[in-house]
C-alpha cells in the first residue's frame, strides 16, 4: 500500500508530496536491483564473520506513531549497548570494541542500505526524520510530535547536521523544522551532503542549512530525560 497517498506536508501541496514519494519509491526499487550483488555480499560476509543474524531488527516509530520493523545490516557484536552522555548526546567511541571488523566499514553508511526494504514496504522514505525508538514517543511535547506527521527516512536533516553531537531536544527541533519547511530543494541538498558526511566531512553541510540551525543548541531546561533515556536504553538491545 502506498502510504504517501494519505500524507500531507505543510509547505508541499498534495501533488508534490505524492511525486516526492513516488520518485523515492522508484529510486529505492531501482537501487535494490542495481545493488543486489553488493547487498548479497554484505549479507554473506556478516554471516561468515560470526554466524549471527544478518540484520539488526528493532521496532521503531513510523508515520502517526505506527510501529514497524526497522532493518539494518548488523555491524556490532550481539547485545551491544549504546553509550549516552548525561547531556543526552549519543556518542560513537573511537575504536569501539562493540563494532565488528566488518562493521567498521558498514558504519560508513552501508548498514543503512538494508532500510531500502523499509522504503519498498512503505514504512520509510529516502529522506525524512530518522525513526525513533518506541519509548521516545513519551518524551515528545506537542511540537516535537509533529515529526511523526511524515514518513521517517533513511537519511535526514539532523543526520547531515551531525545530530549525534546534539542534545536530543535539538534533534527533535531540527526534525520539526524540516517537517514545517520541507521542499524538493532541501531534500536534494540533504541527499547530496549525506555521502560526504558519511566520510567525515561533518561541518560542510551546516552553512547550507543555516535557517534550520538558528537557536541550536536550544537553551532548554533539562528535565528527567537523561535518567529516563538511560533507564530505557538498559532495557533493550539498541543499535543506533
Amino acid at each position: 500500500m502506498l502510504v504517501f497517498q494519505r500524507l500531507k506536508l505543510n509547505n508541499m501541496n498534495q501533488r508534490n508530496w505524492i511525486l516526492k514519494y513516488s520518485i523515492e519509491w522508484v529510486i529505492a526499487f531501482t537501487s535494490v536491483i542495481v545493488l543486489l550483488p553488493l547487498l548479497m555480499l554484505i549479507a554473506l560476509i556478516i554471516k561468515l564473520q560470526d554466524g549471527g543474524d544478518i540484520f539488526y531488527i528493532s521496532n521503531r516509530l513510523g508515520h502517526k506513531g505506527k510501529t514497524f520493523k526497522f532493518f539494518k545490516f548488523r555491524g556490532m557484536v550481539k547485545d551491544a549497548k549504546p553509550i549516552v552522555t548525561d547531556d543526552l548526546k549519543f556518542i560513537t567511541v573511537k575504536n569501539d570494541s562493540r563494532v565488528t571488523p566488518f562493521g567498521k566499514i558498514l558504519r560508513l553508511g552501508f548498514d543503512e542500505l538494508a532500510q531500502l526494504i523499509n522504503v519498498l514496504k512503505g514504512d520509510m522514505c529516502l529522506i525524512g526524520p530518522r525513526p525513533n525508538l518506541l519509548w521516545e514517543k513519551d518524551l515528545y511535547d506537542e511540537r516535537e510530535s509533529k515529526r511523526l506527521n511524515v514518513l521517517p527516512g533513511i537519511t535526514g536533516l539532523s543526520q547531515v547536521l551531525d545530530g549525534r553531537t546534539l542534545h536530543v531536544r535539538d534533534n527533535y527541533e531540527i526534525d520539526v523544522r524540516y517537517v514545517e519547511n520541507s521542499n524538493l530543494w532541501t531534500d536534494i541538498k540533504i541527499l547530496i551532503f549525506t555521502l560526504p558526511y558519511s566520510f567525515g566531512m561533518k561541518k560542510l553541510p551546516q552553512k547550507y542549512f543555516k535557517k534550520y540551525m538558528e537557536g541550536i543548541p536550544c537553551q532548554r531546561t533539562k528535565d528527567d530525560l537523561a535518567g529516563k533515556i538511560k533507564k530505557d536504553l538498559n532495557k533493550e538491545n539498541v543499535y543506533l
